[in-house]
């Protein structure tokens, strides 16, 4: 990820030297591939280069094309059909850099040019003549866009490691986004950060800064993705299929060795396999990682866990690692941790991936984050949907056909109660219905001074439980509102700038959103068998007994790894030298529970405990975090 910052004195300063020069520093720590400053009395644009792209090696930046100059970080993906209808210099498209594709494009469309770029960008761009700053952030937000704004000053970055290195920002926490964090175990707000001073863009969002004024607008929205219509279901795959294809095509376009994930799920297996492929015609090997630990002498190794990457490496030829790491590697982690820089969606496991991608030369990993939600989502609001357009017939074929050798009236009246009568639940009476666990959370580690401010968010309409929608569409649309998505994209950006790395999302592709909320509901499940529009577009991909007997729980993964975490609380509590104070966690609370915390079963109130935990251990030890608090 390349690092980009700016500053806008909007009451006409001079800009101080000193002050770039921090940011620049700061931004350039991770040993940046080349790095420079634009700059103009009241107005810098500062650019640390990660070089990814073939092209990206002959750019420099920031560009200047005529008034306009830009910083970036960017992947643009719909390249080809850009050259048909911008006007670029007479050469091969591949030789044309990302950045000049930006500045054409906003030539032409001018503020609302983002809505026509495909890919992965946060950028900014000086207007000369109009005298503005104008920034933009992708689709789906997988690049990061910071700022502070007030009525003298404008600052961004896509790191907050740089934004908070400017002496006009504030470094006061806001309780507000650590009463989020405190709750839902990751920061899940679209436009909150941990600094009172610092907001996010949200994603698919421009904002215009003037001397006078700003505008902040929404240029694309996933609901208004229209209706598709093809003649067949056949048809329907095939396309899929195409839209895939081309969106790990697009992502691979690195002059490096490309990492993928590779847990035996649909979504990442299918990504690593289709970019295997395509790396095997080039001569080149795929490095890729499953998510759990290398089975031991206790451990069933044809387990599907351990079995179905195994055996999707061997037959394309993939180097396939399992994931090893301990509790002293976790402890480690956890000194490091500063939430307040954005490193609050922990994946232990992803930390020696990232090492092993950096030793390996790598500056992309490939991930399916995003699938379930959305292309490859479950059908859990199917029959409500089915329902409600009449279709009943359709409904009490599919159930016949799922509940295939289940006897008695007592499944049928269980899945009807859950698939059909609880998406159609209306959300005021949604934990009130038998059988539904909305736990009343006591919050037993937060302070009881700062338990109002966790009341007040409680009562935010996001905080809510996730209820099964009535139909599909509503469905995939309230995980992407949730905003967990964007959470773990987000930190996953921020940790992979120490490596040099950049994380990309093939199924979270703007043209896969779309199609996912323009196909009928009906495709998601068939006799059954659910997932069944991405299962029907990967035949051939992967091998048939994984594409239509594939699961998804991970029992060995999850078990593993709170029994890491578990130890690692162990550790500390009986090593822990030093005092923690915050005014946000009860220490003596957490230190109990650390020492109380047994292994269990596997159920949602225990995991949450266990979560409870970690998250507050995260704002207990953050040591940037406690300093702020003095």
């Amino acid at each position: 990820m390349s690092g980009i910052f700016g500053i806008f004195n909007r009451n006409g300063n001079p800009i101080a030297g000193e002050i770039v020069d921090a940011m620049l520093k700061a931004g350039s720590s991770w040993e940046a591939d080349e790095s420079d400053v634009w700059l103009d009395g009241a107005v810098v644009l500062g650019h640390a280069m990660l070089w990814n792209t073939p092209e990206s090696k002959s750019e420099h930046f920031p560009l200047r094309q005529d008034v306009h100059i830009l910083t970036m970080d960017a992947r643009i993906d719909n390249r080809q059909e850009l050259s048909q209808k911008l006007e670029l210099p007479q050469r091969p498209v591949g030789e044309i850099g990302d950045g000049e594709f930006i500045l054409a494009a906003y030539e032409k469309w001018g503020e609302i040019c983002p809505k026509y770029l495909v890919g992965d960008f946060a950028f900014a761009l000086w207007d000369e003549n109009k005298r503005q700053l104008f920034c933009a952030r992708d689709h789906v937000g997988v690049k990061p866009l910071y700022f502070h704004l007030d009525a003298e000053l404008f600052v961004f970055a896509n790191d907050l490691r740089v934004l908070t290195t400017h002496p006009g920002i504030s470094s006061k926490i806001n309780d507000e986004a650590l009463a989020n964090y405190l709750i839902n175990h990751e920061l899940i707000s679209q436009t909150l950060t941990f600094f009172a001073d610092i907001k996010k863009l949200p994603p698919a969002h421009t904002l215009t800064i003037t001397a006078r004024g700003h505008s902040e607008r929404c240029y694309w929205r996933p609901e208004d993705s229209p209706g598709i219509k093809l003649p067949s279901r056949e048809a329907y795959a095939e396309k899929l299929r195409e839209l895939i294809d081309q969106a790990v095509h697009d992502r691979m376009r690195s002059a490096y060795p490309v990492t993928a994930h590779l847990s035996g799920g649909l979504d990442s297996s299918t990504i690593a396999v289709i970019a295997a492929r395509k790396l095997r015609k080039q001569g080149d090997k795929l490095l890729a990682f499953n998510w759990l630990h290398n089975p031991t002498g206790d451990d069933d190794p044809t387990h599907y866990e351990w079995f179905n990457s195994k055996l999707i490496a061997e037959l394309e030829d993939i180097d396939h690692h399992y994931v090893s790491f301990t509790v002293e590697d976790i402890c480690h982690h956890i000194d490091k941790l500063d939430i307040v820089y954005g490193e609050t969606d922990v994946f232990w496991y992803e930390y020696p991936i990232r090492d092993a991608a950096e030793k390996n030369g790598s500056r992309t990993i490939l991930s399916g984050w995003g699938g379930d939600e959305l292309i490859s989502y479950h059908g859990l609001s199917y029959f409500a949907d089915l329902f409600l357009q009449g279709r009943i017939g359709e409904v009490f074929n599919e159930l016949k056909v799922g509940l295939k050798g289940r006897r008695g009236i007592k499944p049928w009246l269980s899945t009807l109660y859950h698939r059909l009568l609880i998406p159609l639940t209306p959300r005021a009476l949604y934990c009130k219905m038998p059988k539904i666990k909305c736990e009343n959370r006591s919050f037993p580690l937060v302070k009881r001074s700062f338990l109002p401010m966790i009341n007040r968010e409680l009562r935010k309409p996001e905080i809510l439980t996730m209820q099964p929608q009535k139909t599909i569409r509503e469905h995939m649309l309230a995980y992407w509102q949730n905003g967990h998505i964007q959470s773990r994209i987000e930190f996953w950006a921020t940790a992979a700038i120490p490596k040099r790395l950049e994380y990309s999302y093939p199924l979270l592709d703007k043209r896969i959103i779309e199609f996912a909320l323009g196909v009928p509901p009906e495709l998601f499940i068939s006799n059954g068998v659910r997932r069944h529009l991405f299962r029907s577009a990967i035949k051939g991909i992967l091998p048939e007994q994984i594409v239509w007997s594939n699961a998804k729980n991970e029992p060995n993964r999850v078990e593993r790894l709170v029994s890491l975490f578990i130890s690692s609380c162990k550790f500390f509590t009986e090593s822990a030298s030093r005092e923690h104070h915050s005014q946000y966690v009860d220490g003596a609370n957490l230190l109990r529970a650390m020492e109380s915390l047994q292994l269990s079963s596997m159920d949602l109130k225990f995991l949450t405990l266990v979560e409870d935990i970690e998250a507050s251990m995260f704002v207990l030890f953050s040591e940037e975090l406690a300093k702020r608090e003095k």
